[in-house]
């Protein structure tokens, strides 16, 4: 072929700028070195497919890339002519003229492939982690905080459609299908002398799953890590799992999956649950890795188009061995794009943090800003639906991880769905076919309302999620006046009782008191408050 596409010799440029530190929004603009006006694009993949913007805009820390190079063999001295500019575009950093690019004058070479050793599943050293569960665990355990922008909300009972594997969601999950195992889940800490992990860093603790029966009718009985929203994302794309495991004593097998799940709407594919590769643990504690392809998404259906769910995703399980005791120790457990994972990884627990604690569906926020930021919507007593539900405030596929987290959470009373709900009106299946049905959803009322917590506060009424009461003025009648002993200058000092219609009576003669005052004048009853803008988290 007389076209190639070669990569440079380093495959992350970063940009240093004239005050000698990193130029942040720097701006490479690349031209023909035959024409120094003439546009020449460079490429973000080696086959030449995906051009950068011309000028590449180099991110805040001034990096960007990888970069691949046109080459034409059939003219060799059709070269690149690169100017490096600030993010201003004012100030020329650097300039170059006959950048090579091919392998054969610039380094690099076809073939070679950047891939940033990422690991997507969040928070594998398990902080924040729940409590030891003495057990029999439930078919829905939730072990730690980890990914969640886009995932179904978990259900007490799993959302199983046709070849469901358990309950999904947000978060790293245990999962099963019956309660027949004796089993149970800690979190033991690794002794400070103790690093068992060997040329890897030893977190601070490890999960242990122990069984002590053998249980019967077991179809899965795994650890669940999600991975990413939207099944299509990863599909064909070549992955490596990695885990530090070991057993206490007897040698077990465990068996790594994908579980694609295409989502909730009508006619949407079933669960597809693949198996990568089984390992057999040993008493040492030993880096398990694997290489496999995330199986295609081709021939699957998100669902009939107007009644899906957008809440189709990636998960990866860690299956233990079924129908038989255990006792599985593991930790770290990774998945990374290509072939390559690296032999040692950390990840502070601020970093951790900063995927596991960013805002979740249903969360709310104020602001003074006059409008939602992107993936948020205003708390403006309006609707939400599907695509085609006529909802005022979004009609969009993407607000049914909203819609049912208020549909499982709040009642009708306080977030009413048009023409009714299905009975009974608070399960994640009622939701599914109500949003499907387009029927839309009004949001809890805050507009104009101070917000507290809902519960039963000492010496308060209770109240429940979503609820709203008050309002600003109140009317005062007589039942409202505390009991007097008015003094009446005709009939002298004595105590008055108010009848209903507001006049007096003396207790002597009984002769009638003209006692009649006020107008009926509403009176505000509304607490000092400060007003701004409340959104909520898609």
């Amino acid at each position: 072929m007389p076209i190639s596409y070669f990569q440079a010799p380093e495959p992350i440029w970063s940009i240093i700028g004239l005050n000698g530190r990193l130029a942040g929004g720097a701006k490479m603009y690349t031209y023909s070195s035959l024409n120094n006006s003439e546009p020449k694009a460079v490429y973000q993949d080696e086959a030449g497919t995906i051009p950068y913007t011309n000028p590449v805009i180099f991110n805040a820390n001034g990096t960007n890339g990888p970069f691949f190079w046109k080459v034409d063999s059939t003219h060799p001295d059709d070269l690149y002519f690169i100017q490096v500019f600030d993010a201003n575009g004012v100030d020329l950093i650097w300039q170059v003229d006959d950048y090579p690019g091919s392998s054969g004058s610039g380094g690099g070479g076809g073939g070679t492939t950047y891939i940033s050793l990422r690991n997507y599943i969040s928070n594998n050293q398990f902080i924040n982690h729940a409590d030891d569960d003495a057990g029999p665990l439930p078919t829905n355990l939730l072990i730690a905080p980890s990914n969640h922008k886009g995932f179904t909300p978990a259900q007490a009972n799993p959302l199983s459609p046709v070849g469901g594997f358990g309950t999904l969601g947000p978060d790293i999950r245990f999962v099963k299908n019956n309660t027949n195992a004796v089993d149970s889940v800690s979190f033991p800490t690794f002794a400070l002398a103790n690093a068992p992990l060997t040329g890897d860093v030893t977190p601070v603790s490890y999960i242990r799953y122990v069984c002590n029966n053998t249980p019967t009718g077991e179809m899965y009985k795994c650890f669940q890590f999600p991975i990413t929203q939207k099944v299509k994302n990863l599909s064909n794309q070549q992955v490596t799992f990695r885990v530090w495991a070991a057993v206490t004593t007897t040698p077990a097998t465990i068996n790594i999956y994908t579980r694609q799940y295409y989502g909730s709407g009508t006619a949407s594919t079933g669960d597809v649950r693949s198996t990568a590769q089984p390992m057999v643990l040993t008493t040492t504690w030993t880096a398990y890795s694997v290489t496999f392809v995330v199986p295609s998404v081709a021939a699957g259906s998100l669902g009939t188009p107007g009644q899906q769910t957008d809440d189709d995703a990636l998960y990866i399980q860690i299956e233990m061995p079924l129908g038989s005791a255990c006792d599985i120790l593991f930790t770290k457990p990774s998945l990374y794009l290509g072939t390559v994972s690296p032999n040692i990884e950390f990840d502070s627990y601020d970093q951790i943090d900063s995927i596991d604690q960013t805002p979740r569906t249903g969360d709310v926020k104020t602001s003074y800003w006059s409008n939602p930021p992107q993936g948020w919507l205003a708390m403006n007593d309006s609707t939400i639906g599907n695509v085609g539900s006529g909802a005022l405030n979004r009609a969009n596929q993407d607000t049914f991880q909203l819609y049912s987290t208020l549909y499982t959470t709040v009642s009708d009373t306080y977030a009413p769905v048009s023409g009714g709900r299905t009975a009974p009106g608070n399960t994640m299946a009622n939701a599914i076919a109500d949003f499907i049905a387009g029927k839309t959803m009004t949001l809890p009322r805050t507009l104009g309302r101070a917000l507290a917590e809902s519960g039963s506060g000492s010496g308060l009424t209770g109240r429940v999620l979503g609820q709203f009461v008050g309002g600003e003025t109140v009317v005062l009648t007589g039942s409202n006046l505390p009991v007097g002993t008015p003094y009446n200058p005709d009939v002298g000092t004595g105590s008055f009782n108010f009848n209903p219609v507001g006049a007096a009576k003396a207790p002597a003669n009984n002769t009638p008191v003209d006692w009649s005052f006020g107008v009926a004048t509403p009176t505000s009853i509304i607490q000092p408050t400060s007003f701004m803008n409340v959104f909520i988290k898609l």
